[in-house]
């Protein structure tokens, strides 16, 4: 009788213990307090302001390119592939380039390359990814994230090459290139 009146009662008691307020109760709203150790490089930090990024911010033009190249027949790199040039009165911010390549089987693409024509290459990490389903095609890809910014009128270039010239044309390279740009009134000719 005590057993049944027990398993009677568990239930009503734990019950009555989930309507108490303190069970109930929503956690209290509190402030949060934000330290930052200010930048030694940062001008004017008031009463060390956190850092953030405006990505509404209407002066930032959006900006995405993609370009293809190929190698010329027995050629080791593609040559220059124009990816943009920087229009009058804008300054050009990259922040990630990507590059995929399709090679033959057994060809590497070994290095990729994007610069300011002739000038201030950046050089990416190539990963090889392996072939195709009916294994014609090898893949190397390589994606990085950076800053760097080209002012107006400057042509951007990809390059890439393979690691032989003894094959006929059928590799390819595209270069993904996203990022901003920003009038700069300073830079018109």
């Amino acid at each position: 009788m005590k057993t049944k009146l027990f398993l009677l009662l568990t239930p009503i008691l734990l019950y009555c213990f989930a309507l108490l307020p303190v069970v109930r109760a929503a956690p209290s709203p509190s402030n949060v307090n934000v330290v930052n150790t200010p930048n030694v490089n940062v001008v004017n930090t008031t009463a060390s302001p956190v850092q953030v990024r405006d990505a509404d911010n209407p002066a930032r033009q959006p900006f995405h390119a993609e370009v293809r190249g190929g190698f010329a027949d027995g050629a080791s790199t593609t040559g220059d592939i124009t990816i943009t040039t920087v229009p009058a009165g804008k300054v050009l911010v990259i922040e990630h380039v990507s590059v995929f390549g399709a090679m033959l089987p057994g060809q590497k693409m070994v290095r990729a390359v994007m610069h300011r024509f002739s000038v201030f290459g950046h050089s990416l990490v190539i990963s090889a990814q392996g072939s195709n389903a009916d294994g014609s095609r090898d893949y190397f890809v390589a994606s990085q994230l950076f800053r760097v910014s080209f002012s107006h009128d400057a042509v951007i270039v990809g390059l890439a090459e393979r690691d032989s010239s003894l094959v006929e044309n059928p590799g390819s390279v595209t270069f993904t290139v996203s990022g901003y740009l920003v009038d700069c009134p300073t830079c018109a000719p």
